[in-house]
Parts: C-alpha cells; structure tokens; sequence
C-alpha cells in the first residue's frame, strides 16, 4: 500500500483526494464481475475508500438503482471511470 494524491474530475470541477491506494495489477486485467464482459474501470466510490469491481456501464447501473456496492455492501456515492495509461 502506498499514499498517493488522486485527482477526481467531474466536468469543471476538479477536488483532490488523500488517499492509500491499494492495486492488484492482474485484477485490472479481469472482466468486470458482473457483466463479466467489459473491463473493470468503473470506480465505485464510498466515503475515502473505493472499490474497482465492474466497469463503468454496471458501476454507474448500481448507483441508479440505489443497490450497495457488490464489494462490501456499503451505499455507493459516487461512481468514477478509470483510464489506466
């Protein structure tokens, strides 16, 4: 685990985020585990912790429909998309 800064945008606006940053490289590697077809690069986000499970299209599908977050149950607040480079 390392401390990194993470900047998240949305539109205008942009905040920065102090955070521990915790990733396993092949889990980018693996299909989202729900659609189990898209990349995982939707970022699902509670509170100053986030979860990297499912892509974008069913990240954003979960937060719409109010269902919690498939990693640990918590109210999803926010869901951001991921571009690894």
């Amino acid at each position: 685990m390392r401390d990194q800064q993470l900047s998240v945008g949305e539109g205008d606006s942009q905040e920065s985020l102090d955070m521990d940053v915790e990733v396993k490289p092949e889990a980018l590697l693996e299909p989202c585990k729900l659609c189990r077809v898209r990349p995982r690069n939707g970022n699902i986000i509670h509170g100053r912790t986030a979860h990297l499970l499912t892509c974008f299209n069913c990240a954003k599908r979960l937060h719409k429909f109010h269902a919690p977050c498939p990693g640990c149950g918590k109210i999803i607040q926010k869901v951001i998309k991921i571009y690894v480079v």
